[in-house]
């Protein structure tokens, strides 16, 4: 078996941080396997329609072959072989479907988010996880406020077992924990 790598990109809205993340899996796409995207947010409006679009077209014009697979929730069903490297796109969206369900209790979406990705990771060759930076963002009361904790939890969490950590500010990646592995 080969080593499994995770790998946590995240940055503020706009900052680059998909692309990145995207040219990091192609970067560690393991010959005998599969480019997997996981996308983890739901068309709602036409402005969601039109970032789904434009990174779509992205990744048809990197030259490699994306399987995209929409996950909303329990991202940890998420079908994948061994060798696979797997983009999830992104933590944010993925807390709001798992927080804002019915049928699950919300204050298990933590535990549902990273131990699907953990899962995830020691099913496939690479994750590839991205998420928003909120830390800085001007904390709101109530469910905002839960929203905003929950997300900086996970984030430790996924950070404490990622191999490498990547912060996005302006197209700039500053790597914060580990190195670059599978990079060119």
């Amino acid at each position: 078996m080969e080593s499994i790598m995770l790998i946590f990109v995240s940055g503020g809205v706009r900052s680059g941080k998909s692309s990145v993340a995207e040219n990091l899996a192609i970067q560690c796409l393991s010959p005998r396997g599969r480019l997997l995207y996981v996308a983890c947010g739901q068309r709602t409006d036409k402005e969601m329609d039109k970032r789904i679009f434009y990174h779509h077209q992205r990744r048809l014009q990197s030259g490699y072959q994306w399987i995209t697979v929409e996950q909303f929730l329990d991202i940890g069903t998420v079908p994948v072989k061994q060798n696979d490297t797997i983009l999830i796109d992104c933590v944010t969206t993925l807390l709001a479907g798992e927080f804002f369900r019915e049928d699950k209790p919300s204050y298990k979406a933590k535990e549902r988010i990273v131990e699907g990705i953990i899962d995830l990771a020691q099913k496939a060759g690479t994750v590839v996880v991205v998420s928003n930076e909120l830390s800085h963002e001007i904390p709101f009361p109530g469910l905002t406020a839960d929203y905003m904790k929950t997300l900086g939890l996970i984030h430790q969490q996924l950070v404490e077992k990622s191999d490498t950590a990547i912060l996005v500010e302006h197209g700039i990646s500053v790597v914060k924990k580990g190195k670059i592995l599978c990079a060119e």
